[in-house]
């Protein structure tokens, strides 16, 4: 197989792959896939040297048929002057990618001198034309020598040091729009200078041996661009068939695998070694020399163990990438971002797929190619998978790798690199995070260096080439603001060489913004780039305040006070202080000072003194407002009036309102008395009926013979029992034997005194009171013994337990019903 075959069947490979990938939002992911590419191409007289075989075109063609149709691309080639060959455009579908592929014809011609900086500028237009947010915006820059515009003048030093610094000057501008470039030399381009360039714009810097690697390196970067997984890149020796075993996992998408041969008669195809059904869902492409297979799932209907089968004889080189549903996009730190040592890393992450509860993501550090791995596992904040590496204590290249795992397995992973050293930070006293501005209002924004807490002004080893202000619109756009150390109206800058840069930021569109510092320079013999965000902020309209009065009619007296309600209603987008007052000929008010959060409404009220000699007709009242801001404008101008009345006119209509307003509260007062009685009545009633319904007994034994219990009946409806104890009568109920000294013991059965039935119907709310009482009173000498205390009179309740002449008497009333109320007068016919 040639050289020549392996690059380009590689090139292939990814075609297939990037041509069906599924692009996520960025607005639901933070990330995108979606990418803009302003591809430049050197054409300069010595690629007819380094590029004999015009691999740059093969190149450019494959590299346009590797981008997904949603991506951008732009084509641009340069050599003493620049021509733009496709501006920047959706690449679409099959058709618009061959006249893309079209406009590439010229790029074989080689001729002229190598202009860097009318390249990169032409670069930076295309990528300016494309406005969107969820995009990313990148430049690939392919040369085969130094920057040199002018043949006649390379030796021309002068000449030669104003050109580098303007080239420098456009690097630095792609560098703060975030347009990286990905520099691939060869021939006799020289590193130092594409590193630069990569290293000013956060992009990377490619050398190659030759002009066949082109295609293998466009390949590359697209697969960093895109996030994707390789598996496979090696040769293979085929005799007969061979079987090559690979895994297709539920979380890849889809699985692309090239295969060039360099004999004739050799084929590729895939199996499954689990039996699935692959049919609708794999695509082959053969030709000759090389064979592309595509497997795509959707939910993991291809998921287990396959075989890929080679048979022939020769050589097979093979190319395979993963694309999966599950990924995780580094956002924070950028790749190949500068950062300062010993200052902690902040690592934000966003994962596009769905993750599950045994799913984790965790970041992979190691530094200047040691062994030595530290994990640092991410927390979910807000969408986003967080943390902070504190341990930067060394300069040199660190790799961050990010891995999603499931139950400690990795699923998936991705590198970024940065590049830590010693390197000032940018400080930055401007607090703008969450800040509302109103439109023409401004911020004056300031910056510096400092190296551990010291500020860097005048040292030879520090070069500062741009301190710069970007702010980043809503819709993508973003403007760059050169900001200035030197004492002028305009910078707003306070004094010359202090190392502070002072910007003062208009607020000349309403809108969402975010706005960040970047520093470009030297320092200690290294470029570097410093970017420090400084927040997000919002531009709004100057807003309205609005008062009314309440809705009412409003009467006075003269020489009285009453109160007006006011309603007052915030109609911006941030807090306002205002101040309320009241305007009248006649009458005198406070005035009061408020603050309203946006959009709110409340309501106050001002007490309103009427002067004595105030006449007796309406007074007209204006509601003055005034906002502390000069930016909010207000209502103004509402009126109310005061009908003004005599003393005795006011309280009549006073009255009358209330008597009006009040009528059935009043009616209820006076009725309640009324209805309280008639319940009470007929709560009586009821208990009272309850209550003749009762069974009641008395049970009495001897004292000295307990058991022996005989049990006398009592009457439901009231009235007496007369036991007759020690002495038979003939009116008594029941005559007992035992004491010496004769006396009769009543029980008494009947109700309440009837003056006060209401009030008890109303008692048998609480504990199911009955108006029925029971009593037992003695003659003389006879006692009542109850609970050690002596009575002659004494009011029972059901098992009452007393003693009296020698018995021992229980009183029971029917258990069905409920207890009696209790409550009792102990002192009540006590001895």
């Amino acid at each position: 197989m040639t050289i020549k075959k392996g690059w380009i069947i590689c090139v292939m490979m990814a075609l297939v792959g990037f041509g069906s990938m599924p692009v996520y939002s960025a607005a639901e992911t933070g990330t995108s896939k979606k990418i803009a590419v302003s591809l430049v191409i050197d054409t300069s007289g010595s690629m007819k040297e380094t590029d004999p075989a015009n691999l740059r075109k093969t190149a450019a063609d494959i590299f346009v048929d590797m981008l997904s149709p949603d991506d951008y691309v732009g084509i641009v080639s340069f050599s003493t002057e620049v021509t733009e060959l496709a501006p920047l455009q959706q690449v679409g579908d099959a058709t618009n990618k061959q006249a893309i592929k079209g406009a590439l014809a010229p790029i074989v011609n080689a001729n002229g001198n190598t202009n860097y900086q009318l390249a990169l500028q032409k670069a930076e237009r295309q990528l300016d034309s494309y406005t969107q947010e969820d995009v990313r915006k990148v430049v690939i820059f392919l040369t085969d020598g130094v920057p040199e515009p002018d043949y006649a003048l390379r030796e021309d030093a002068a000449f030669m040091s104003s050109y580098m610094e303007s080239l420098w000057q456009t690097t630095a501008q792609l560098g703060l729009k975030n347009y990286a470039v990905y520099a691939l030399g060869f021939g006799t381009a020289d590193p130092s200078t594409l590193q630069r360039i990569a290293s000013e714009t956060r992009g990377e810097a490619k050398f190659l041996g030759n002009a066949n690697e082109i295609a293998v390196n466009f390949f590359e970067v697209l697969r960093t661009l895109k996030n994707r997984q390789g598996f496979w890149n090696e040769t293979i020796a085929v005799a007969g068939e061979t079987v090559l075993p690979f895994q297709i996992d539920g979380y890849d998408s889809q699985v692309t695998m090239a295969v060039t041969f360099d004999a004739t008669g050799m084929d590729a195809w895939v199996r499954s070694k689990n039996g699935l059904d692959s049919t609708g869902k794999m695509n082959i492409q053969k030709n000759e020399s090389y064979t592309i297979l595509t497997l795509n799932q959707t939910d993991k209907e291809l998921a287990g163990e396959w075989e890929l089968v080679l048979s022939g004889a020769g050589n097979a080189q093979l190319f395979g990438d993963k694309d999966l549903n599950l990924k995780a996009w580094m956002q924070e730190p950028q790749a190949n971002v500068q950062l300062s040592l010993d200052e902690p890393i902040e690592i934000a992450v966003a994962v596009t797929g769905e993750m599950t509860e045994d799913m984790s993501v965790a970041v992979l550090i190691s530094k200047n190619g040691s062994t030595e791995i530290e994990t640092v596992p991410l927390v979910l904040k807000d969408g986003t998978y967080m943390a902070t590496y504190e341990n930067v204590d060394q300069a040199g290249t660190y790799i961050l790798e990010t891995q999603i795992s499931e139950n400690g397995t990795a699923i998936t992973s991705n590198s970024t690199s940065v590049s830590v050293q010693q390197l000032p930070a940018v400080i930055s006293e401007t607090v703008i995070q969450d800040g509302i501005y109103k439109l023409s209002e401004s911020q004056f924004i300031t910056g510096s260096l400092d190296l551990d807490g010291v500020p860097l002004t005048g040292i030879s080893e520090l070069n500062i080439t741009s301190f710069s202000l970007t702010e980043h619109f809503s819709d993508g756009r973003q403007e760059i603001h050169p900001m200035s150390d030197s004492e002028s109206e305009n910078s707003g800058d306070a004094l010359n060489g202090d190392g502070i840069y002072s910007y003062p930021l208009s607020m000349d569109e309403d809108g969402d913004f975010t706005a960040s510092l970047m520093v470009q320079g030297i320092y200690q013999g290294g470029s570097f780039t410093l970017e420090k965000e400084l927040g997000n902020y919002q531009v709004v309209s100057g807003g309205m305040i609005s008062g009314t009065f309440a809705e009412g009619e409003l009467f006075g007296k003269p020489g009285g006070e009453l109160t007006i309600p006011v309603q007052l209603e915030n109609n911006s987008e941030r807090n306002e202080m205002v101040h309320v007052s009241l305007l009248s000929e006649k009458a005198i008010s406070d005035e009061q000072t408020l603050t309203l959060e946006a959009g709110e409404k409340i309501e106050t009220s001002f007490s309103v003194k009427l002067a004595d000699d105030t006449p007796l007709e309406k007074q007209l009242v204006s509601l003055v407002l005034s906002a502390e801001d000069p930016l909010t404008s207000v209502e103004a101008g509402k009126q109310t009036s005061i009908a003004v009345l005599s003393g005795n006119a006011l309280l009549i209509r006073n009255l009358g309102i209330f008597l009006s307003d009040n009528s059935l509260l009043i009616v209820s007062v006076l009725l309640l008395p009324v209805l309280i009685f008639m319940l009470g009545r007929i709560l009586y009633a009821l208990k009272r009926k309850k209550a003749l319904q009762i069974a009641r007994s008395l049970k009495y034994s001897r004292i000295e013979n307990l058991e022996d219990i005989t049990e006398l009946r009592l009457p439901k409806k009231p009235g007496k029992v007369l036991i007759a104890m020690g002495e038979e009568t003939n009116d008594a109920g029941l005559f007992l034997l035992g004491p010496k000294i004769p006396y009769l013991l009543t029980v008494e059965i009947g109700f309440h005194p009837s003056g006060s039935k209401w009030l008890e119907g109303l008692r048998s709310f609480s504990k199911a009171h009955l108006p029925m009482h029971i009593t037992v009173v003695t003659t003389p000498p006879g006692i009542i013994k109850f609970n050690g205390e002596v009575y002659t009179s004494k009011e029972i309740f059901d098992q009452d337990v007393f003693e009296s002449g020698g018995y021992q008497f229980t009183y029971q009333a029917e258990k069905a019903l409920m207890e009696e109320d209790k409550a009792r007068n102990l002192l009540e016919g006590k001895m």
